[in-house]
């Protein structure tokens, strides 16, 4: 009888404690959702955060999903700072980055990596697998995008991890999955297989509800609003029949903003016309213009590989795995492959094997395009300016400046070289000894986002010509650094060139025109000068902000848009051959083969021989 007793008590516990557990899965998930933080040592936003994380301490909250722009600026302080705040919070939080981390970052994307690990999350929770991922831009202007290793690894992660058909997708990402990232259709193809029943974002500092082409979408606000009135975050409570969304104001009750359905959404895509195929397609993204020597293709990807391609029949001769993301663009000297890292060394490999020749530590962190004359490679790191020997690996000289890192490709004018970067400067050194000449900025040293650290600048006889993202067109005397003539007239910031034989500008407007100016010592410098000299073209490509270098080639001119196209203008009659959509992710700039064919690599990490197309 005491048995059989025992034996009722004992199938009651494992009945209880199956109920118990059925509840747990079935019952509410509460989570806080924070995103654009923008933190800055000892601003107003860290000691904001601060009493956020006191007060989710204080809350019946499960865990906490942060959707990036945790910082300003992406400056190693700044992560440091909110990688600290944030470890005093008492419960599980996720993160992923945002733009102002892998756009403007001083580490390029290094520190963040140290402090947080992969910029991915996966996790389950109830009913529910809760993905994230990064959008990027990475290093440079452009649009979101999610990286090819990224999108891979959202498919196949989802795979793997549904293997119950009771749960469902809640995803999280910086951006809005609509035109804010290129390539958004491949993102939601992805989520289309899978029961997805809502994406979270932030990026636009206001609490909203969206429809991503099917799929519910919550936009979270900012930890202090547009206006900066309101000091707030984002609360959200998952039930069986819906996922509410509450806005929670620092010391006051929460306040219900709005629902959405929590069963799977139906996702709907338009079909998106490519009307090309790429000559290689990587299997990570590529951020970097590639480089061509003697029958070979070179580039670096996002995962930190250098690959060498067979020119002729696109088979690959040899592969490197480096570790961390390459931004710079390799460049062959004779038989060396030179190559810059992020960890601040550069490095010389066989352009035959693949072997290492040398290897020369310089500090601070290497994205930038180099410049070759006499078997001398001149380049920029975040910390100072270097010549070394390609052959050897030898220093030559350095330069302690810049003091940020630099992206465009110095400009070499008779014994100087001349470069940007991200401390609002333009720098002019001594090519032979690297003293320095001459240094000017536009007066506003605080706004570095103002600097031309992206530009890849031209020059007459006597006058140097930029633009920058302040928008204005820029020139300088080349001997002196001092300003001969500054405009707003047309809306330029980053993306120039110059015709083959020198005498004009090219620069591409953010309106997406094709401006043309006289590159002439003569020319008298009035705004009415200017405009009664100049043509402008309209490309029919519609806003624009991508920052590839514009080549000239053959008497055509190649422009790249941020959307995966490349518009080819006829240099003689100022009008458009071709306009070639070769993906959606932004070109990442053009280089020339021996036999003069123009080649172009796109962020998605595909290259193209674009002579094919004219």
């Amino acid at each position: 009888m005491m048995q059989k007793l025992y034996t009722f008590i004992f199938f009651g516990f494992l009945m209880a404690l199956g109920f118990s557990q059925n509840n747990e899965k079935s019952g509410p998930i509460k989570f806080v959702h924070l995103t654009d933080l923008h933190v800055s040592v000892g601003n107003e936003n860290d000691f904001l955060l601060q009493n956020i994380v006191t007060e989710i301490n204080n809350s019946d909250h499960d865990f906490v999903i942060i959707t990036g722009d945790l910082t300003n600026r992406g400056a190693d302080d700044e992560l440091k700072q909110v990688h600290s705040i944030l470890a005093n919070l008492k419960i599980p939080y996720h993160v992923i980055s945002g733009n102002h981390e892998t756009n403007w970052s001083e580490s390029a994307g290094l520190t963040y990596k140290k402090l947080w690990g992969a910029d991915r999350f996966v996790f389950s929770k109830g009913d529910y697998l809760f993905i994230g991922f990064p959008c990027g831009p990475y290093m440079k202007m452009g649009d979101g995008f999610v990286k090819h290793e990224d999108v891979l690894w959202l498919d196949k992660t989802l795979n793997e991890r549904l293997n119950d058909p009771t749960k469902k997708v809640l995803n999280f990402a910086h951006y809005p999955l609509d035109n804010s990232v290129s390539n958004y259709k491949e993102v939601l193809s992805v989520l289309q297989k899978y029961p997805t029943v809502a994406s979270f974002c932030g990026h636009g500092h206001t609490l909203k509800k969206y429809d991503f082409s099917g799929l519910s979408g919550i936009m979270g606000i900012s930890i202090t609003s547009l206006d900066r009135k309101t000091k707030s975050y984002n609360e959200v409570v998952v039930s069986a029949d819906s996922i509410r969304i509450y806005q929670k104001e620092i010391e006051k009750p929460s306040v219900f903003r709005f629902s959405v359905p929590s069963e799977p959404s139906k996702i709907n895509l338009e079909k998106t016309e490519i009307n090309s195929n790429p000559s290689i397609k990587d299997s990570a993204s590529i951020y970097s213009v590639l480089t061509i020597h003697k029958n070979t293709i070179y580039f670096a990807n996002s995962i930190g590989q250098i690959q060498a391609v067979n020119l002729k029949n696109n088979i690959l001769k040899w592969k490197i795995e480096t570790g961390n993301s390459i931004y710079f663009a390799p460049i062959a000297v004779k038989n060396t492959l030179v190559v810059g890292t992020i960890e601040g060394h550069v490095m010389g490999y066989d352009a035959n094997s693949g072997e290492i020749k040398w290897n020369t530590p310089v500090g601070g962190v290497l994205v930038g395009s180099p410049v070759v004359e006499k078997d001398k490679v001149y380049m920029a790191s975040s910390t100072k300016f270097i010549c070394i020997d390609a052959i050897t690996g030898r220093i030559i000289w350095e330069n302690n400046l810049p003091t940020s890192y630099s992206q465009g490709m110095p400009l070499i004018h008779g014994d100087h070289i001349i470069f940007g970067a991200w401390d609002t400067y333009v720098y002019c050194l001594n090519k032979s000894t690297g003293a320095l000449v001459w240094k000017w900025n536009n007066g506003n040293s605080k706004q570095v986002l103002y600097s031309a650290g992206n530009v890849n600048m031209a020059a007459s006889k006597n006058r140097l010509y930029f633009v920058s993202p302040q928008r204005f067109l820029t020139i300088l005397n080349i001997k002196t650094g001092e300003t001969l003539f500054r405009t707003s007239k047309w809306k330029v910031r980053e993306s120039m060139g110059k015709s083959r034989d020198g005498k004009w500008l090219y620069a591409k407007t953010m309106d997406g025109e094709l401006l043309r100016l006289p590159l002439s010592d003569t020319l008298e410098l009035t705004e009415e000068h200017l405009v009664e000299n100049s043509r402008v073209l309209d490309l029919k490509i519609g806003y624009e902000h991508n920052p590839a270098p514009i080549l000239e080639q053959k008497s055509k001119i190649y422009i790249g848009s941020r959307k995966g196209e490349v518009v080819i203008v006829d240099a003689e009659t100022f009008e458009i051959i071709n306009k070639i959509k070769l993906g959606s992710s932004g070109i990442n700039g053009f280089t020339v083969d021996a036999k003069g064919n123009v080649w172009t690599s796109l962020i998605e990490g595909t290259i193209f021989m674009l002579d094919g197309f004219l």
